[in-house]
């Protein structure tokens, strides 16, 4: 269940592009202009999403939070921040089997048993032109709060349509580090929820780094091998907002984005015979939809996946063929 925390990752990029064109479109109007100040300005949501995303890129912090999905409640631990100038990443479950995820730099090591992570990281989004999130979401301030301790502010965005999910987070008032994060259906409803219960802020302690011993042990995890996929597929609808999202990714997967939410679109060839049933199955905020389709002679398996509502992961699997230009 660590995807969703590293789809919090590929909000970086998006939130600083969604700030820094909504400050050129203010820098435009004379009216925008205020005089230099040494405090970081608090005084709009876009600037608290400007704060957020450079304090999940830039801070260093360590702590325990919980994460609640559907009836299921796990308690992971968190490392991030530079260590030897190298950006450092570390994730560690702590119920059940001990699973964790590390990264320094572009070096990945998994240690979880069965379990095969490695496609989340490929999941890394472009910034460039993606439209920003005022047009597809309402994003306001709803006042402060206390998370861990610690001051916050709470940042509401509400979809303007019915193709995504909605989001309520809870900022760090000193450093604009996300603290609590919601994530809501139409209706209200928590999906699914990160928060938390304890951070640290600060330099890294070597303690908190020292994985040597865990990757000199940890047993090897073998990816599955990838069946050819023949190239040019791709979706005839996506709801307005999403583009592709990644630069780099095997030939049958693709990964979409509007800014906030996350959908991948799996192709992969099947056997005979072929189901004839589509497959629908959500916990908590992530929905997957299989749908079979044929090819000319071959059979294949669509798979959509991720934090969107099942109607919109069912439309843009309906619309996949291979003369699409997404």
């Amino acid at each position: 269940m660590l995807r969703p925390l590293f789809a919090l990752l590929l909000l970086v990029p998006l939130l600083t592009a969604h700030a820094e064109n909504r400050a050129g479109q203010q820098a435009g109007d004379p009216s925008a202009h205020k005089p230099a100040v040494q405090s970081p300005d608090k005084s709009s949501a876009d600037a608290w999403l400007a704060r957020f995303s450079r304090g999940m890129a830039e801070l260093s912090y360590h702590g325990v939070l919980t994460y609640e999905s559907g009836d299921r409640l796990e308690a992971l631990r968190v490392t991030h921040g530079r260590v030897d100038g190298v950006p450092f990443e570390r994730l560690e479950h702590l119920d059940g089997d001990r699973r964790e995820v590390i990264r320094r730099g572009e070096q990945l090591t998994c240690i979880y048993l069965g379990q095969r992570l490695s496609r989340l990281f490929r999941q890394r989004a472009a910034a460039n032109n993606l439209t920003g999130l005022a047009a597809h979401y309402d994003v306001r301030m709803e006042g402060e709060g206390r998370v861990a301790g610690r001051r916050t502010m709470g940042i509401s965005i509400s979809p303007r349509d019915e193709y995504r999910f909605g989001y309520r987070l809870a900022l760090d008032y000193d450093t604009g580090l996300l603290l609590r994060s919601e994530l809501l259906s139409a209706d209200g409803r928590v999906l699914e929820r990160f928060q938390f219960i304890e951070v640290t802020l600060g330099p890294l302690k070597p303690e908190w780094v020292a994985t040597e011993s865990l990757v000199k042990n940890a047993a090897p995890i073998d990816a599955p091998a990838i069946a050819a996929v023949p190239a040019g597929w791709g979706p005839h609808w996506l709801p307005a907002g999403f583009v592709q999202a990644q630069t780099h990714a095997p030939e049958d997967v693709k990964t979409y984005s509007d800014g906030l939410a996350v959908m991948s679109v799996f192709v992969e060839p099947a056997d005979e015979p072929l189901p004839s049933a589509e497959g629908r199955a959500q916990q908590g905020a992530t929905v997957a939809f299989t749908k079979p389709l044929r090819r000319q002679d071959r059979s294949y398996i669509i798979t959509v996946m991720g934090e969107v509502p099942q109607a919109t992961a069912a439309g843009v699997a309906n619309s996949i063929d291979w003369s699409a230009r997404p």
